[in-house]
C-alpha cells in the first residue's frame, strides 16, 4: 500500500517541478551539475515536498562530519529527440550507502542501492566509482531522489555522463592513475630486491611504507575494493583511517633505521619508541571505534605522530644526518597531506582540485624521497665498508712486508722439521698399516667360531637384525633353520669329546657344502646346534635345502682311524615376512620350537613350524 502511494506522489512532484539540469541530443558530459539536499528526518518519502530543501550551485559540497542522513533532489529533463543513455556519478568513492528513487515514465518507481555497505556484485555497475545508470525517453524529464547514509566527512559532488564520453574520460583517468601506482609499486619491488641482495632491515622498511602509501591511495579511488576485497564491506569502511595511521606509523621504524643509530641522542630514541607503541595501540583499537570517529580519530593520532617526526628529524639533521631533504621534504609532505584531509573532512575548505590528487602526488613524491635516501645511505655505507677495507689492505700489505724477512727465516727452519715430520710420518704409516692388518686378523677371529670356522654367534646376531630389516623393507621371505646333531652327547660319552670335536667339524663342512647362493650362510649357534640364514627364500625353498642336507648327513660316515660313526641331525625352520623390526629373536625362537618338536617326533627329520592357526 505504501509503495502505490508513494508511487502517486512522485507522479504529482514530477508535474510542477523545474528542470534543474536540461539536456539536448549533442549531450556529452555535465560536471558540478546543481542539486537541492535536506538534513531533514524523513523516515516517508511522500513527505519530502515539505521539508526545508537548500540549493547548492553544482561544485564540491563539503558538510564535514554527519550524523543523521542526507536527501538529494535532482530533475534531468531530455529536450533532444533521441533517447538518451547516461550515468550520473556521485563523486565519492567511500560514500557508505547511497539509496537512489528514479521515478519512470509509466508511474513506476526504480530503486537502486549503492555505497560500501553494498557488495560489489549487487550495485547497478560492478564499478569502483558511484554511478547511477539513467535511461531518458524523448522529451522526457525525471526527479531523482537521492539518501546519502554516511558516517564521517561527508563531502561529495554530483555530475552527468554520457555513457561513451564516460568510459572515455575513465580509460583515461586509469590510464594515467594506474602508471602513477604502477610506479609506486615499482618502487616496493625495488626495496624489496635490494634488501635481498643487502639484507638491510631500512629497505624492507622503506618498501612496507611505500606499499601502505599505494594502498591509501588505491582505496581512495575505490581500486582496491573492486580489484582487492570486492567482498569485505568492513574493509573497505575501515580501511581509510587503518590506511591513514598505517602509513604515518611505518615511519617510525624508517626514522628508526636511518636517523636514530647515528643521528640522535637517546631521549630522542625513547620518545620515537614511545610514539611507534602508542601508535601501534591507537591502529588496534580503531576497529572498535564508529567509522567516523575512527576516521578523525586516525587523522589526528597521524598528526601528532607527524609533527613528533618533524622534531626528531630537525634533531637528527642538527646532530649530521645528510639527507635532509629527502627526509624532512617526506615528514613535511606528510603533515601538508594529513592536515588538508583533516581540514577538507572538518567542512573547513572544500576546493575540489586539492582534493584526491593532492594525496596521490604527496604518496608520490614521499615514495620518490624515501627510495633515494634508502638507496643513498647503503651507497654511502658500501663506500664507507670499501673505504675500511682498503685501509685494513694497505695496514696488511704493510705488515705481510715485515713478515717476509720472517717467513725467509722461518722457511729454513721448516724445510728441516718437514724432513723430520716425512720421516716420522712414513715410520707411522708402516706402523698403522701393521695395525690395520692385526685388527683385520682380530676381526676375523672375532667373527669366526675358532673349532669349525664358520661364522659365530655373535656375527649371526648382526647378521639376523640386518636381514630382518631388509626382509620388512622389501617385504620378501626370510627363512632361519635351526640344526642339531642327534644324540651328540653319547657320541662324546662313548668316543670323547675330540671325536666330538671332529664331528661337529664335519658337519660344518657338510652345511657349507650344501649352500649354493653367496647370500646365504652357516653360523655355528652353540655345541652341536647350528643355524641357516637364508634371505629371500620362501619356505619350500628352505625344508628342501633342509631335507638334502638332513639326507646327505643322514648318508655321510666320520672315520677316524679305524672309528666309523654314523650319526643323524634334526632342523626346525620358520619361514615369514618379516613385520617387527625390533624383534628379530623370533624366527630364532620359533626355529628352535620346530626343532624341539622335531625332536620330540623322534630325530633325523626336518619340521616347519606352523602357528595355531595353521594347524588347524
Amino acid at each position: 500500500m505504501n509503495k502505490w502511494m508513494l508511487l502517486i506522489w512522485l507522479c504529482l512532484c514530477a508535474l510542477p517541478s523545474r528542470a534543474d539540469v536540461s539536456l539536448d541530443s549533442q549531450f556529452t558530459q555535465l560536471q558540478g551539475i546543481d542539486f537541492e539536499y535536506t538534513f531533514d528526518d524523513v523516515s516517508d518519502i511522500r513527505l519530502l515536498d515539505k521539508a526545508t530543501w537548500q540549493r547548492h550551485e553544482g561544485g564540491l559540497l563539503n558538510l564535514g562530519l554527519v550524523s543523521k542522513p542526507l536527501w538529494l533532489k535532482v530533475n534531468i529533463a531530455n529536450h533532444g529527440m533521441t533517447a538518451q543513455d547516461l550515468l550520473l556519478s556521485v563523486n565519492n568513492n567511500l560514500l557508505d550507502k547511497i539509496t537512489v528513487y528514479i521515478q519512470q515514465q509509466n508511474s513506476a518507481l526504480q530503486t537502486l542501492a549503492l555505497g560500501d555497505k553494498i557488495p560489489l556484485f549487487k550495485r547497478p555497475i560492478r564499478h569502483e566509482s558511484q554511478l547511477i545508470p539513467l535511461h531518458l525517453d524523448p522529451n522526457v524529464d525525471k526527479n531523482i531522489y537521492i539518501q546519502l547514509d554516511h558516517d564521517g566527512p561527508l563531502t561529495f559532488s554530483l555530475s552527468l555522463w554520457n555513457q561513451i564520453e564516460y568510459l572515455k574520460y575513465k580509460s583515461r583517468f586509469n590510464l594515467v592513475y594506474g602508471v602513477l601506482a604502477g610506479f609506486m609499486l615499482a618502487m616496493v619491488f625495488t626495496n624489496c630486491v635490494l634488501y635481498y641482495f643487502s639484507r638491510q632491515p631500512y629497505f624492507i622498511t622503506g618498501a612496507a611504507l611505500i606499499a601502505a602509501f599505494w594502498m591509501l591511495v588505491i582505496h581512495i579511488y575505490g581500486f582496491s575494493y573492486r580489484y582487492l576485497y570486492s567482498e569485505w564491506q568492513w574493509l573497505q569502511q575501515y580501511g581509510q583511517a587503518h590506511l591513514v595511521l598505517l602509513s604515518t606509523l611505518l615511519f617510525t621504524p624508517l626514522i628508526w633505521h636511518t636517523i636514530g643509530k647515528q643521528h640522535m641522542i637517546h631521549v630522542a630514541k625513547r620518545a620515537l619508541e614511545i610514539m611507534g607503541i602508542i601508535g601501534a595501540i591507537c591502529l588496534l583499537l580503531l576497529s572498535t571505534l564508529p567509522i567516523g570517529l575512527a576516521v578523525m580519530s586516525s587523522y589526528i593520532v597521524s598528526l601528532v605522530l607527524t609533527c613528533g617526526y618533524l622534531a626528531l628529524t630537525a634533531i637528527g639533521i642538527h646532530l649530521g644526518f645528510r639527507y635532509r631533504v629527502a627526509i624532512s621534504g617526506s615528514c613535511l609532505l606528510l603533515l601538508f597531506s594529513l592536515l588538508y584531509q583533516f581540514l577538507q573532512a572538518l567542512g573547513v575548505m572544500t576546493h575540489a582540485w586539492l582534493d584526491h590528487p593532492i594525496v596521490y602526488l604527496c604518496a608520490l613524491f614521499i615514495s620518490m624521497f624515501v627510495s633515494y635516501m634508502l638507496t643513498q645511505q647503503y651507497v654511502a655505507m658500501r663506500d664507507s665498508t670499501i673505504q675500511a677495507q682498503q685501509q685494513r689492505i694497505a695496514a696488511s700489505q704493510a705488515e705481510d712486508a715485515l713478515l717476509k724477512e720472517r717467513l725467509k727465516l722461518q722457511e729454513q727452519a721448516s724445510e728441516e722439521l718437514e724432513t723430520r715430520i716425512d720421516e716420522r710420518t712414513f715410520e707411522l704409516q708402516v706402523t698403522l698399516r701393521e695395525l690395520e692388518e692385526k685388527n683385520r686378523e682380530l676381526e676375523k677371529l672375532n667373527m669366526e667360531d675358532a673349532l669349525t670356522k664358520v661364522k659365530n654367534r655373535r656375527y649371526f646376531d648382526k647378521r639376523l637384525v640386518m636381514e630382518v630389516r631388509r626382509s620388512r623393507r622389501e617385504q620378501s621371505v626370510l627363512s632361519v633353520v635351526m640344526l642339531d646333531i642327534d644324540h651328540f652327547k653319547s657320541i662324546n660319552d662313548r668316543f670323547g669329546h675330540l671325536v666330538g670335536d671332529q664331528a661337529i667339524c664335519a658337519i660344518a663342512d657338510l652345511l657349507k657344502g650344501a649352500l649354493q647362493r653367496p647370500f646365504d650362510e652357516v653360523f655355528r649357534y652353540g655345541g652341536e646346534e647350528f643355524v641357516l640364514l637364508l634371505p629371500n627364500t620362501p619356505e619350500e625353498g628352505a625344508n628342501e635345502l633342509a631335507e638334502q642336507i638332513r639326507s646327505n648327513v643322514a648318508n655321510f660316515a666320520l672315520t677316524i682311524g679305524e672309528l666309523t660313526i654314523d650319526f643323524t641331525i634334526s632342523a626346525g625352520i620358520y619361514s615369514a615376512i618379516a613385520t617387527d623390526i625390533h624383534n628379530p629373536t623370533l624366527f630364532t625362537d620359533l626355529a628352535d620350537k620346530a626343532l624341539y618338536s622335531a625332536k620330540q617326533q623322534g630325530r633325523n627329520r626336518v619340521v616347519i613350524y606352523r602357528n595355531e592357526e595353521e594347524k588347524r
